[in-house]
């Protein structure tokens, strides 16, 4: 599989996921998958591993954001087997604050599937606005 169509299936796979469609997004994924947040905030950072444990987290989604929560892609790269969303997501959160945040996805394919994910984001910014 080539960069053009690796980074087409990364668009529609964050596409999905920000859209609740979780079954379409985790096709695209391997059965091994992994997701890194760095940083220390609880529930979000650390290492998501396998599709189910990516399930979950992203499910929480629709709770933090009840209105849902819309990404504007900026740029996008790729090159071989990774693909770099740089991003902007934004929406109402439950206890009524408004987040923006910019963000910087890095998706890693095997054998045509995403196969690790890292995300980087300003995870102060999130954690005083989200869970303030």
């Amino acid at each position: 599989m080539g960069a053009e169509e690796n980074k087409r299936i990364a668009i529609e796979t964050w596409s999905a996921m920000g859209k609740g469609r979780l079954d379409t997004a985790m096709a695209n994924m391997s059965d091994n998958v992994s997701w890194l947040v760095p940083g220390t905030t609880p529930g979000v950072s650390g290492v998501k591993r396998g599709k189910e444990e990516i399930r979950k987290f992203m499910s929480g989604i629709g709770q933090v954001f009840p209105e849902g929560l819309q990404s504007e892609i900026r740029k996008s790269y790729a090159d071989g087997d990774t693909v770099i969303l740089e991003l902007v997501n934004r929406g109402k959160v439950a206890n009524g604050k408004f987040y923006e945040n910019d963000y910087c996805f890095v998706f890693e394919f095997e054998a045509g599937k995403i196969r690790r994910i890292r995300e980087y984001v300003d995870t102060q910014k999130a954690k005083e606005i989200l869970f303030s």
